[in-house]
């Protein structure tokens, strides 16, 4: 069969079948025959986009699966350890701020402790030096009828010390001629010196009424220099007192010996104070810088001053002279 035969059996089928005739016989124009294919070309390219559109999204979500879910998940990993360190550093912050205020709290009961210890031993300490000074005055009262006899040679007195003081306390000493002065006791202290020393120790009598060793420094004094006649060696006499108060009028012997040369005549009272008089008025130090404030304040003297003062520093019996100053 040929080729033309076929297609004019074909036409001749199409043109005798039913929608053919169908198409024929009906009212329906060419123009609504062309909307009505292009609203079905519409919803067939509609639904076309809603699935390519499914598509696409499906295709996106699966590489943001693929792709994104894990590095979130890392990141949400990191996040969480970083809010956990977090978390104990607070934990760990918080602790520290407690015992921080323990620590203040700690440390404002501490000062305040050592605010009150330290009114304590303020207190004490005032305290102790009431009571050394009474210790002080009540030793130096228990001695106030002592006297201290300096340069007599080891042995002289024998073994009866108190008898050889009452025997020549008088001869030694003019003023005492005719007074019954009774000795209670007697005997040689220990100054630490070495046992080879030259100097002959101390030796301590006392008297039994304290107008006798009164008279005996004071005649001392008038006699002076009191001579042992056997050796030929200067007896001194000197008041007992306690080591402390012996220690305030030794710190006072070196304005003691700058002043002698001046013309001034200061001696020593009860318990360390220099008293001279000068221009009419009677004067007292209780310090040697107030003495030698008033040493600088002479202007007339102060040539004599610098003079003596040169002096007396490469001279030694003056220092012994100045310890028979008594009150």
């Amino acid at each position: 069969m040929s080729t033309s035969t076929v297609k004019d059996n074909r036409k001749r089928v199409i043109e005798q079948s039913p929608i053919k005739k169908k198409l024929k016989d009906s009212t329906i124009t060419k123009e609504d025959l062309d909307g009505a294919i292009a609203n079905g070309i519409k919803l067939a390219l509609k639904e076309q986009q809603s699935t390519l559109d499914s598509v696409v999204a499906s295709t996106v979500r699966d590489a943001i699966d693929s792709v994104l879910t894990p590095v979130l998940h890392d990141l949400q990993m990191d996040i969480q350890a970083t809010n956990n360190s977090v978390n104990e550093l607070k934990a760990e912050v918080e602790k520290l701020a407690i015992a921080a205020k323990q620590t203040r709290d700690l440390v404002d009961s501490v000062q305040a402790a050592v605010r009150e210890d330290r009114r304590t031993v303020t207190n004490l300490r005032k305290q102790l030096e009431q009571l050394t000074d009474r210790v002080t005055s009540m030793e130096d009262r228990s001695r106030r009828n002592n006297v201290r006899l300096v340069g007599l040679p080891d042995g002289a007195e024998g073994s009866d010390a108190a008898g050889f003081l009452r025997a020549n306390l008088s001869k030694w000493i003019p003023a005492l001629k005719g007074r019954d002065i009774e000795i209670e006791r007697a005997h040689r202290v220990c100054d630490g010196r070495k046992s080879n020393s030259e100097r002959p120790r101390t030796l301590i009598f006392r008297v039994l009424r304290w107008q006798d060793r009164s008279a005996i420094l004071k005649g001392a004094r008038q006699a002076y220099p009191v001579k042992y006649t056997q050796d030929n060696v200067t007896l001194l006499f000197f008041p007992d007192f306690s080591p402390a108060t012996s220690a305030r009028r030794r710190n006072l012997n070196p304005v003691l010996r700058r002043m002698t040369p001046l013309g001034l005549q200061p001696f020593l009272i009860y318990p360390a104070i220099i008293k001279l008089r000068h221009n009419g008025e009677q004067m007292m130090f209780d310090s040697s810088q107030k003495a030698e404030d008033f040493i600088s304040s002479l202007p007339q003297k102060k040539s004599m001053y610098n003079n003596s003062l040169q002096k007396i520093q490469n001279e030694t019996t003056t220092k012994l002279q100045l310890l028979f100053l008594e009150e």
